[in-house]
């Protein structure tokens, strides 16, 4: 698994640019960090299963951070040995927790299939959650909010007196850039999309 330093070193490996030179590593943190909030907008999130004892007449129980959508609920009417769950019908899920319809008369344990964001990486140490098949798309989506930020740079001529144009690039250059990688970032997007499992419509409760 990789920390937000090897997606910002991946990224900069799209842009040909080995140390900070007109892309600190502040800009590039930003940039990771939308590309991790844009990505369940685009079909791409973690499918975890929570599970939780129920408390007899609760209704309310608070779903982890991050959680975007409640599949499926279940809770076990079996054994820890032997678990046998069973659907549970009429719940809502709102405002970061999942409420049930009546109050539960027994402590079985409440198991919720969920979909979840991507954690935000605040620093470079902690490992980040995004599978190591999908860190390519974060490093894609980095490199072009990166190029965009070039884009930017390249408007204010003021800049190039103060840091210098980069030789050999020019804005004609750098859009065909943008519009190549954008390319290989919605390929990528398609190809790692999580498809969502089929529903059973329940009309009756």
């Amino acid at each position: 698994m990789a920390n937000r330093a090897d997606i910002r070193d991946y990224a900069r490996d799209y842009i040909y640019e080995a140390t900070a030179d007109l892309l600190t590593d502040a800009r590039l943190n930003n940039g990771i960090t939308h590309t991790l909030r844009e990505l369940p907008r685009k079909g791409i999130y973690l499918e975890e299963i929570w599970t939780e004892a129920m408390v007899k007449d609760k209704i309310g129980y608070a779903l982890p951070l991050g959680t975007i959508k409640v599949e499926k609920l279940e809770k076990n009417v079996g054994t820890t040995a032997l678990p046998d769950w069973q659907e549970i019908a009429g719940w809502d899920n709102y405002g970061g927790a999942i409420y049930l319809r009546s109050r539960p008369s027994t402590t079985d344990t409440m198991r919720v299939h969920l979909k979840r964001k991507f954690t935000n990486l605040t620093d470079d140490t902690t490992v980040t959650d995004v599978p190591d098949d999908k860190l390519e798309l974060v490093a894609t989506g980095t490199a072009l909010r990166a190029y965009k930020m070039l884009m930017g740079y390249f408007m204010r001529a003021a800049n190039w007196d103060a840091l210098g144009k980069p030789d050999g690039t020019d804005m004609g250059k750098l859009s065909r850039w943008i519009r190549q990688l954008d390319e290989d970032y919605n390929k990528l997007l398609k190809s790692f999309r999580t498809v969502p499992r089929a529903r059973t419509i329940n009309l009756v409760d």
